[in-house]
């Protein structure tokens, strides 16, 4: 599971502007009115500090920073280039500029900043796990383990490079030696989530269970209201047949968001091993208002209509399904049957 990501727009007062700073006189009277919104306060609070300082490149990245937390991302890369304009030897600029550019999927240009700051400091390990990191991405493994390496040399504890090659050996398909690497990482790192994420799904892909829910359970012990930590220790329950314990997570999750996987697996859940199909098909139907083209949910939810005899839904379900998916064999092949059903139950 990986995270969603909300672009929320933010308005700003007395933005700075180039090396200009806005009058702040009037910022000295709002920064006191209770009705202005923190975010609002913060802004007020480092243009004022750039209006006495406005060559000062470590204010710049604070508010880069202060632009991040909301999420502007052009801003805050606006805000780094000014910052580098002042000081080009810091690379803590560079840095953060190539996480924004990152976060703009502009993997070309972020590396192409974390060269730069190789140039400025060859040894710098945050660097060198970056560019390893979009290595990674290219499909570059050789590359992105010799980055990984080059910072074990200089830093044998560094639980980052080593969470690095877990990942490197993951999408290789070489199982043992990323969860060798995992854990190397959380035996540097003891709070290191991420690297107790992976573990327990790749402990849960090869049917260990017992292990796959201790490292979700460390995972819940670092961040306890983690709705992917809190989804993958479900699946490990209901894997292993915990199904109660599943049924309960679930509904802890949608009681923290609503989103239509916890309520398909509840419907699989009581229909596929509780054999309750009123409750499958209700946990179905939620998953489908979600999700209005759920394929699966369709389908599933025909299965459990035509358990209760409840044809003509199955089929209408049924046609759904195949007008989302026309090469859904499983689906014709269930609809022939429920017609054939319907037909038999005519005749008599």
């Amino acid at each position: 599971m990986y995270k969603f990501l909300l672009i929320i727009g933010i308005v700003i007062f007395f933005v700075s502007c180039g090396n200009e700073v806005k009058d702040g006189v009037a910022s000295k009277i709002l920064i006191q009115d209770t009705t202005i919104s923190q975010q609002e306060k913060e802004f007020i609070e480092i243009n004022q500090l750039l209006k006495a300082d406005v060559n000062n490149a470590f204010l710049y990245l604070r508010r880069a920073y202060l632009y991040k937390k909301y999420e502007d991302v052009a801003s805050a890369v606006s805000d780094v280039d000014r910052a580098i304009k002042v000081d080009s030897l810091q690379p803590e600029f560079y840095l953060l500029k190539a996480e924004l550019l990152k976060q703009e999927f502009k993997l070309v240009a972020a590396k192409d900043v974390l060269d730069q700051v190789m140039f400025i400091d060859n040894e710098n390990l945050k660097a060198r796990i970056e560019l390893g990191w979009l290595a990674l991405v290219a499909r570059d493994y050789k590359q992105a383990l010799a980055y990984a390496d080059a910072v074990l040399k200089r830093d044998v504890y560094n639980a980052e490079a080593y969470f690095l090659k877990g990942l490197i050996f993951e999408d290789k398909g070489d199982t043992t030696f990323a969860i060798s690497s995992f854990t190397t990482a959380i035996e540097q790192e003891n709070d290191y989530y991420d690297a107790y994420i992976h573990l327990g799904l790749l402990h849960l892909k090869q049917g260990s269970f017992k292990l796959a829910k201790g490292y979700l359970k460390n995972a819940l012990r670092v961040a306890p209201k983690s709705l992917e930590a809190l989804y993958a220790f479900a699946l490990v329950c209901q894997d292993k047949g915990d199904y109660n314990e599943a049924i309960a997570i679930y509904h802890t999750i949608l009681t923290m968001d609503k989103f239509a996987e916890p309520y398909f697996n509840l419907g699989f859940i009581h229909q596929e091993y509780l054999k309750v199909y009123s409750v499958a098909i209700e946990n179905y139907t939620k998953a489908i208002e979600i999700e209005p083209n759920y394929l699966n949910a369709y389908y599933n939810r025909a299965l459990c209509y035509e358990q209760q005899e409840e044809l003509n839904a199955a089929e209408k379900d049924l046609r759904t399904a195949l007008r989302l998916d026309p090469q859904y064999t499983n689906a014709a092949l269930v609809l022939e049957r429920v017609l054939n059903s319907i037909t038999e139950k005519r005749k008599s």
